[in-house]
């Protein structure tokens, strides 16, 4: 833009409005009219930005940028409306004032961890940088937020990847009270770099617009050319207090902010410059500075007496009923079983990128040939080339970046490989991709889906690498969260979560993932599960069992051994965990009158306890109750103590012995297994392995080996396996045959050998067989018809009789009718 008077005119009025603004927001903070403000005093410069940027450009601005998002065009009543939280301001009145945003304006939702966007940032210019206009994104931050482990990252990621991204730092020298200077990624303890991960640091006096102006001329040519980022530090003062609930006189000088205010006020500057070089007589500087006045005044007083808003109670966008409908379920063909979880999940991924080219996938180690640490996205890339992207070692990253890219409007797809490492994703999902629709009242949107695999019970697994986590996701609002067990499960709500465009969790247990019990017909693009809908495993009238991921499983194998004793039970995969399925769950536990929530995430704060106060709260009928879930302590490696914590059937079946009030006792047989034999099983290459196919057999019964001596060839879903000894002997049977499919844990030889006392860890679940019998009552009197022996277990069947404890032997009965008048008469005439 050429440089005349009047562009610094119009530079001028946007600095002096938004002092004005600062002004007026102060006077009414301090009058109690308003409760929250942030003065841009001294920042007015960035300003000097504006006239070189063009509406294709993208702005993630700094709280005190009020100057820079007024000469982008936002209106100053705007400002006012998020001073006074009123309906008509962006957000609705859920952010705070100085927490601006505006979509038509390419002004993105500023928060309060501001260096949050700067992954942002890099996530929008990776979907714009090859646009023919060449667009640019801003990152607008502070000195003190600069430290901020996620900038660092942004900054990384913009280098590796070569996007235009100008982040500039507005150094203030304090981040509220601490002093910045020499601890920063700008200013060492050394001195001040020249460039930081080989981009060219630039440093502005941005006390002084007019050079500003050029100095930002230069560097924004320069990035819509080479498209590559870079970096600003823009000197300012701060010369207003951090906030209005910061009072600075308590860790600066007075001759400090006197000197500040003296001479670093961009606006004084820049006045006193355009009168003495342009000609513009303080004549006229005063009547614009007299109609910004009224201007801003007349704009405080309509929003004051704009409307409050209504409060919301929900942080999701809302959603046609169709995606709520249990009619709409269609779980695949039964008769034509084909798929397990793993290739339903990819073959939904690859059709839907093949029907929108705007869906991606980022994530670690995601690009073929690895295809993921369990194969999910084996082969995608090379039919998607440039949509499958493997990202940086960094969850923040893969998360922040996917929110960029979302608003920018792609359709990302994040893969965090194990759902341990979703803490360190955890500020991005909780600050900004469950809250951005519900602090922007619908600007923005972020439809994010992340993929997260999930879950124990596997050998080898640990305190890394076999978390759940779901109670945290639930926790988080405006997130959907699923978790599926079975294969057309993950391809009904995989399809959901895309066609919902809301943000989605989407957990998948490792462990079920290669599950072929449970496939699913190849026509997964027709598949769909309505969000906030259980699916009905079995009916029954004595007990409800509730579950998702693995422990759906385990609920099946002790519902099918009460079966056997007679007992009706329902068991329901919950499936999806938010929303999830009040309705159903409370109209079963209203039925059994007996509930028991089964989940491998850690008791306290878990989701068991969410819906159990909720059956407690809404029965209409007394409901007894339970939880099994992981105690609170961690996942060991050890894969006996593993079993040992999680749920289990043994754990789950002693609950729901408890209460049908059965005795439950466990029958061990005794080892039919040698002193000296020793059982080799069927392994797995990864914990998601569920069978293996013998390929090839090296040895044959009678034959020597030694400890390490290859026994066979395993073909597992994901790699070729070679099994070798874990002890000398003799071969003494061969138990498999090759070509077969076996179970991982399955015996497939066994050997004679002195060193028989190796351990072996269980592959399963179950410990003996359990045996079931009621409970003896105490005996009533004789003279009460309904007495039953004490050890009269057969007096009525088990599946319906009733347990009861009886205190005392002490006869019950009624001695008389007692009557009272109430205070009202009614006839029949009142009630027909």
């Amino acid at each position: 833009m050429p440089k005349t008077s009047q562009n610094f005119l119009d530079l001028y009025r946007a600095m002096r409005m938004a002092r004005e603004i600062d002004l007026l927001e102060e006077e009414f903070t301090h009058r109690g009219e308003a409760f929250f403000h942030v003065s841009g005093a001294g920042h007015e410069g960035t300003v000097a930005l504006a006239p070189h940027l063009m509406a294709q450009d993208w702005l993630h601005c700094h709280y005190r940028d009020k100057a820079l998002m007024l000469a982008r065009g936002m209106p100053p009543d705007m400002f006012f409306n998020s001073l006074f939280c009123k309906a008509d301001s962006h957000s609705c009145g859920r952010q705070m004032s100085a927490h601006m945003s505006a979509p038509e304006l390419n002004i993105l939702s500023i928060v309060g961890p501001v260096g949050n966007s700067a992954l942002q940032a890099v996530g929008v210019a990776s979907v714009i940088r090859d646009q023919a206009v060449a667009p640019l994104v801003l990152c607008s931050l502070g000195d003190g937020m600069t430290q901020q482990g996620e900038v660092l990252e942004a900054i990384g990621q913009a280098v590796r990847d070569q996007l235009p991204v100008l982040f500039l730092i507005q150094n203030n020298r304090y981040a509220i009270s601490t002093l910045t200077g020499g601890k920063t990624f700008f200013s060492r303890p050394d001195g001040d770099p020249a460039q930081f991960y080989g981009v060219p640091m630039t440093r502005i006096n941005g006390r002084d617009v007019l050079a500003a102006y050029d100095a930002f001329g230069t560097i924004v040519t320069r990035m819509r050319a080479d498209r590559q980022p870079a970096i600003v530090i823009f000197d300012v003062e701060r010369l207003a207090n951090h906030t209005n609930a910061d009072d600075q006189q308590v860790y600066r000088s007075p001759e400090e902010i006197a000197q500040a205010r003296a001479q670093a006020d961009p606006v004084r500057i820049l006045r006193t410059a355009l009168e003495h070089a342009n000609g513009v007589s303080g004549a006229q500087f005063d009547r614009i500075d007299a109609d910004i006045k009224v201007a801003a005044q007349e704009a405080a007083r309509q929003a004051q007496m704009g409307a409050e808003p209504q409060p919301v109670f929900t942080a999701k966008k809302p959603l046609p009923d169709r995606f709520f409908d249990p009619r709409q379920e269609y779980r695949g063909d039964a008769a034509e079983p084909l798929l397990p979880m793993l290739e339903t999940i990819r073959r939904v991924l690859e059709q839907r990128m093949a029907q929108d080219e705007r869906i991606s996938l980022f994530g670690e180690d995601i690009e073929d040939p690895k295809g993921d640490v369990f194969g999910v996205t084996r082969g995608l890339m090379q039919k998607f080339p440039g949509r499958v992207t493997n990202s940086p070692l960094s969850e923040s990253t893969i998360i922040g970046m996917s929110i960029g890219r979302a608003l920018a409007g792609a359709r990302p797809v994040a893969f965090l490989q194990f759902a341990d490492f979703l803490p360190l994703a955890y500020n991005q999902i909780f600050a900004e991709l469950g809250s951005l629709y519900w602090r922007t009242n619908g600007g923005w949107q972020a439809p994010v889906i992340v993929m997260i695999s999930c879950g124990a019970y596997r050998p080898g697994l640990g305190p890394f690498h076999a978390n759940s986590l779901e109670s945290l996701a639930v926790h988080t609002p405006g997130i959907d969260v699923v978790m599926p067990s079975t294969a057309a499960d993950a391809a009904g709500l995989l399809n959901a979560a895309f066609a919902s465009e809301r943000p989605t969790l989407f957990f998948y247990p490792k462990s079920c993932l290669n599950d072929r019990e449970h496939s699913t017909s190849a026509d997964v693009a027709r598949q769909f599960v309505p969000l906030g809908t259980a699916r009905h495993l079995r009916t029954g009238h004595d007990l409800t069992f509730v579950g998702w991921g693995n422990t759906v499983a385990l609920c099946q194998q002790v519902a099918e051994t009460l079966e056997q004793e007679g007992f009706s039970t329902e068991t329901l995969d919950l499936r999806s965990l938010s929303p999830w399925d009040e309705a159903a769950v409370l109209a079963s536990a209203e039925k059994t009158g007996r509930l028991i929530v089964v989940h491998e995430d850690n008791q306290s704060c878990g989701l068991g306890a969410e819906i159990l106060a909720t059956v407690m709260e809404q029965a209409q009928r007394p409901v007894q109750a339970r939880r099994v879930t992981r105690p609170d302590t961690y996942i060991p490696c050890n894969f006996d103590n593993q079993l040992a914590v999680l749920p289990s059937y043994a754990r789950i079946l002693e609950a729901a012995a408890d209460l049908l009030g059965l005795e439950l006792t466990w029958l061990v047989p005794p080892t039919e297994q040698a002193a000296d034999l020793v059982v080799v099983k069927a392994i797995g290459s990864s914990p998601s392995d569920e069978s293996v196919t013998v390929t090839e057999l090296h040895v044959s019964p009678g034959k020597t080996i030694a400890p390490g001596d290859l026994l066979a060839t395993l073909e597992a879903d994901k790699a070729i396996q070679e099994l070798s000894s874990p002890v000398g002997g003799e071969i003494v049977e061969i138990l498999v045959q090759e070509s077969d499919m076996v179970k991982v844990g399955a015996p497939l030889m066994t050997v004679k050998s002195d060193a028989a006392a190796v351990h072996q860890s269980r592959m399963h679940h179950r410990s003996g067989t359990p045996v079931l019998k009621r409970k003896a009552r105490v005996s009533e009197p004789a003279s009460n018809p309904l007495q039953v022996a004490p050890n009269d277990v057969t007096a009525k069947p088990l599946a319906t009789q009733e347990t009861s404890y009886v205190s005392s032997q002490r006869p019950v009965g009624i001695s008389s009718i007692a009557t009272s008048l109430g205070s009202r008469i009614i006839t029949n005439e009142h009630i027909v």
